[in-house]
């Protein structure tokens, strides 16, 4: 499997005076998984959450849609105290929708049916490249002459029209829009500042952000506004708790059916050149056919 880090040119990082063949470069399939991997790595690894804590400045966890009570007690007790409860500052990230809207269809705009009238999606040309050792014998067959003299010659000028070309082709891109929501809980008005700041921040002027994820390349699009639901206000004797709700909407695409699709991501096919037809003809007298008798 291709390493996470590739670039668009498929080429692994770091490695710029290797020779790689068609095996090695290659492209992954872009599926709603890599979508959501995509968002969870960039608040992860991108702008890399802290706090301040009772235990000092400490990375805040990112879950994806919170998992079961039972499963976290035995699988990540670090993410509950002793009583069982929650500990705060937290981050969980939830998808709550995929649209795919017919206005918003990316930079591939025309859709291609497939060629093989089977009412399925058709494909696109991503590179060409010249087959050399099928053109050089087509060359080289019709080079090869019979002189005056009875003798063959070879490699006699001649422009070869016999030109043996391999296309790559993928899937076309089918454009969606993922809509996600990022809840942050925080026991201190100072914890949840600290965490909303690089959401406003990291992006500029702007509401818009790029990912990786798999040779991919996904856009995400923060919502202006972010919705507080802070207990504060209520005199009970519940704990205190801010809450921020931030929705982002990720623009993504698919290609192919995932793991139920039944054709390659890259299909590698070559043009046609020539069609010959066999010619049959009778077994003059003489000669032995082929089941051994005379004629």
């Amino acid at each position: 499997m291709l390493p996470d880090d590739f670039d668009f040119a498929m080429l692994p990082t770091g490695s710029v005076n290797r020779d790689f063949t068609l095996q090695e470069v290659g492209m992954l399939a872009s599926t709603i998984e890599n979508i959501d991997y995509s968002l969870v790595s960039w608040l992860k690894e991108d702008l890399k959450l802290k706090a301040t804590t009772n235990e000092g400045f400490t990375d805040v966890p990112v879950l994806w849609q919170v998992p079961e009570r039972s499963y976290q007690v035995k699988h990540e007790k670090s993410l509950r105290d002793s009583s069982d409860s929650l500990k705060l500052p937290l981050i969980s990230v939830e998808r709550t929708g995929i649209v795919k809207d017919p206005q918003r269809k990316g930079s591939f705009q025309a859709h291609y049916y497939s060629d093989k009238k089977n009412q399925r999606s058709g494909r696109v040309v991503i590179a060409k490249r010249i087959v050399q050792d099928k053109t050089r014998n087509f060359a080289v067959a019709s080079g090869t002459r019979t002189n005056t003299g009875a003798t063959r010659q070879r490699n006699y000028p001649r422009v070869n029209k016999k030109v043996v070309i391999q296309f790559l082709s993928v899937p076309i891109p089918v454009y969606i829009n993922a809509e996600y929501k990022i809840t942050i809980r925080t026991e201190y008005q100072q914890q949840m500042n600290t965490l909303l700041t690089p959401f406003l921040g990291r992006t500029g002027q702007i509401n818009a952000f790029v990912v990786k994820r798999n040779g991919h390349l996904y856009e995400g699009f923060i919502e202006q506004n972010f919705a507080h639901n802070n207990n504060v206000a209520n005199l009970g004797d519940e704990e205190r708790t801010f809450q921020t709700e931030i929705k982002i909407r990720m623009l993504g695409y698919l290609m192919g059916d995932g793991h139920s699709d039944d054709r390659p991501i890259i299909t590698m096919e070559e043009n046609v050149v020539e069609v010959t037809f066999p010619s049959e003809g009778p077994v003059p007298a003489g000669n032995t056919n082929l089941f051994g008798k005379t004629s």
